[in-house]
């Protein structure tokens, strides 16, 4: 990790600037982009295209702030079609925790391709329960869980793990998932 201890100004949680200071960050040594392509339909001309979307996690940094005291933060790339269109949060770990319970309570926005195909299939074994929609995601997730420190543990070597297995998580839900609305709706970014 680098020492930083830089201060900025930032919008906060409740919208209104807030000023923190960034102590120290790292790169995720381990991390790597992945992509995945999804067909799309334009609704106006009626014809179809591919889409490719690219995700990581390629850093960390813990800052400091009045409000919130330390906390680590990590730095989710997006990027949607061409590079232009790349976009970089820093999410906090409860965002991730949000996105998981998303993923186990089976979101619409992330049915995975069976699960689809099960919703159209008038013979299918399903009727009340779809089976597991996003398996390799909530795996992930819970080996992530299986890691966690207790309270806030801000020490470089466990960050440099979490943020490794924060990016595996967004990983699997990018390869299962049969749209890519549930990531595109935890970075922010419209349609």
């Amino acid at each position: 990790h680098t020492l930083v201890n830089k201060k900025f100004v930032a919008t906060g949680e409740n919208g209104q600037e807030e000023e923190f200071t960034v102590l120290f960050k790292g790169d995720n040594v381990f991390g790597t982009t992945v992509s995945k392509s999804f067909a799309r339909s334009d609704l106006k001309n009626g014809s179809r295209s591919i889409t490719t979307f690219k995700i990581s996690v390629p850093s960390y940094r813990v800052v400091e702030s009045s409000k919130h005291k330390k906390y680590a933060q990590f730095l989710v790339v997006f990027c949607e079609g061409s590079f232009k269109n790349t976009v970089g949060v820093w999410k906090r770990f409860s965002d991730f925790e949000n996105l998981s319970r998303e993923v186990a309570n089976g979101n619409e926005n992330c049915k995975n391709f069976a699960t689809v195909l099960d919703d159209l299939n008038p013979l299918s074994i399903y009727d009340d329960q779809p089976p597991e929609l996003l398996p390799n995601a909530a795996t992930s997730w819970r080996l992530l869980k299986k890691r966690q420190r207790w309270y806030r543990c801000l020490e470089a070597g466990y960050l440099s793990l979490k943020v490794f297995l924060l990016e595996r998580f967004l990983h699997d839900i990018l390869f299962e998932s049969s749209s890519p609305h549930i990531l595109r709706d935890f970075v922010g970014v419209d349609a």
